[in-house]
């Protein structure tokens, strides 16, 4: 993604550098998580109560992971001194963006709403074309805060909420009523198959997910997590969102970018279930690749993080799923992606672990 924007290019640095970190960790430790499941309905949110969406909930999530902040709640400078609270001394601020797009006329020098350009006579929507207006700001954690002090009643019942949530110390026994239903109906958008196999793949070629028995597996959130880094590959399907591009083959910038799309939709999907994800052993080779894809350009995550947003936003809609408690109406393929007709080589190059 290129950013013309410099608060958001600000912004595309703080989120570059704590992915950064935290890929950085996974290379040294295997067994902790993406997103660790440690509180009770700890989903980011404003002050206002508004929940954060799309990548800001995962940048939100990892950064409240490093310094196990005990409410998920956010707020602005602003928010605060309007509340009468206090920032701590020294506490530094994390950034959430929030992109809209309009269409822009260079001769006129206007900028209108897509619903205004839409009501446009189709010669005068030639002179438009559609350009990112992003909006970002800073948030402390109120844990950065004296808000404990000025509401001590409000924090007490917060605390009370989002409680430590007592260590599953049997995770084999563990089972997942809504994966179980969907692998066992075959009710995703590609057959789902479990066999005796030493890997697990998405084949694009054929729209087939392959997964180990999960007897196979170490533990049974080991193999949700797995079926979850699949399925996220599933969605980028040429009929779905158009993601995966045919014939990329292992080692490639295309193939490695689709590998942490699907380590970042399943770790956030994951998340959302119960389930943490970790990063699979036999993707130690992509590491490198991450690090010096993240340190040359900023705008990298940002593009990921718009395909992981959109990948978790379709497994949510198939799988009738609302982390935030809200029904959910599933809707057809055809309208959550273009068709465009590329040809996927039918062979290895075609798989995507």
């Amino acid at each position: 993604m290129k950013i013309n924007s410099k608060r958001l290019e600000k912004t595309a640095q703080k989120f570059t550098a704590l992915m950064i970190g935290r890929i950085t960790e996974a290379s040294r430790d295997w067994t902790k998580p993406w997103l660790a499941v440690k509180r009770k309905d700890y989903l980011p949110r404003n002050i206002t109560g508004r929940f954060y969406s799309g990548g800001n909930t995962l940048m939100l999530l990892i950064y409240s992971m490093y310094y196990d902040f005990r409410t998920p709640v956010f707020l602005t400078f602003l928010q605060a001194s309007n509340l009468g609270i206090r920032i701590n001394k020294g506490a530094q601020s994390f950034p959430v963006y929030h992109i809209a797009w309009m269409y822009y006329n260079a001769r006129l020098q206007e900028r209108i709403s897509i619903e205004k350009y839409e009501q446009l006579p189709e010669i005068e929507k030639e002179g438009y074309h559609r350009i990112m207006t992003p909006k970002c700001y800073d948030v402390f954690n109120l844990d950065q805060t004296g808000y404990h002090e000025k509401y001590p009643q409000e924090w007490a019942e917060l605390l009370c909420r989002h409680e430590l949530s007592p260590e599953d110390k049997h995770q084999g026994n563990y089972t997942n009523g809504l994966l179980d239903t969907v692998i066992a109906g075959q009710t995703w958008v590609c057959p789902i198959h479990e066999r005796l196999s030493n890997r697990a793949y998405y084949s694009p070629a054929e729209d087939k997910i392959v997964l180990p028995y999960r007897t196979q597996f170490p533990d049974a959130k080991a193999f949700y997590g797995t079926a979850l880094h699949e399925m996220s590959h599933s969605t980028g399907h040429e009929s779905r969102l158009n993601r995966i591009k045919g014939g990329a083959a292992k080692g490639t910038d295309d193939y490695s970018k689709e590998e942490l799309v699907a380590e970042l939709s399943s770790a956030l999907m994951g998340y959302y279930l119960g389930i943490e994800t970790t990063i699979r052993e036999d993707h130690a080779c992509y590491l490198r690749y991450w690090l010096e894809a993240l340190e040359k350009d900023h705008g990298f995550l940002m593009d990921v993080l718009g395909d992981v947003v959109q990948s978790v936003k379709y497994m949510c809609v198939r799988l009738e799923f609302n982390p935030f408690g809200e029904s959910v109406q599933p809707q057809p393929d055809t309208v959550t992606a273009k068709h465009h007709k590329e040809e996927v080589f039918k062979d290895e190059l075609a798989i995507v672990d």
